[in-house]
């Protein structure tokens, strides 16, 4: 009778600690899901500012911001992933009204593909090209030497192409005069900084260190 007991309860238990463990993993995917709307959301805010800049200037004024945005973006672009991608920008109207649309153009092998940059997939191409347009805004609308906070750039970055997105903020904040501070986990971003600071943790007090 007792042994009943015994094999009952641990089938119970054993039934309870499956149902936290999937629970358990449901709230993490639901953690990591509303994680990756945030920050789809922030990116759409990016490109919908860069546009905002495009609808506030003259018709020569645009041509001009859409020829420095093109190149900016994409020397970005190149200098994580190479040659054979570039940024097109395309101002049209619309009921009156200027609109700009933003394009990652890709060649593949002499077949070009042109593709809306919120919609550009694979080793973070819109995670490049959204911190590139975040720098070309904010050295467009914030007083100069303004300093641009960036936390977790290109953290969906394929791991091969750390050091070269460091390297790529860097060549930014020097084209643009502004400072950039670089909130990262990713110690081959950090190597390109003029100065590093590391963020502990000790018995719930933040300690800073230089690096």
């Amino acid at each position: 009778m007792l042994d009943d007991v015994a094999r009952l309860l641990e089938a119970v238990r054993a039934e309870y600690e499956r149902r936290r463990g999937r629970r358990d993993q449901l709230l993490e995917l639901k953690a990591e899901r509303e994680a990756r709307l945030q920050e789809t959301r922030r990116k759409a805010e990016t490109v919908e500012a860069a546009a905002r800049v495009f609808y506030a200037a003259s018709a020569a004024a645009r041509e001009n911001a859409r020829a420095r945005l093109e190149r900016a973006v994409t020397s970005a672009l190149r200098a994580v992933f190479g040659p054979g991608v570039s940024f097109a920008v395309e101002v049209g109207d619309r009921r009156g009204r200027p609109e700009a649309e933003f394009y990652v153009v890709s060649d593949y092998g002499g077949d070009t593909l042109k593709t809306p940059v919120l919609d550009a997939r694979g080793g973070g191409v819109v995670d490049v090209a959204s911190l590139a347009l975040r720098a070309a805004v904010a050295a467009a609308v914030t007083p100069p030497g303004t300093p641009v906070v960036l936390d977790e750039p290109g953290k969906h970055l394929s791991e091969g192409y750390s050091r070269a997105l460091g390297q790529l903020l860097k060549a930014i904040a020097d084209e643009t005069g502004r400072q950039f501070i670089v909130v990262t986990h990713d110690p081959r971003v950090a190597e390109a900084a003029d100065r590093t600071f590391r963020v502990d943790i000790e018995s719930g007090v933040s300690r800073v260190r230089v690096v």
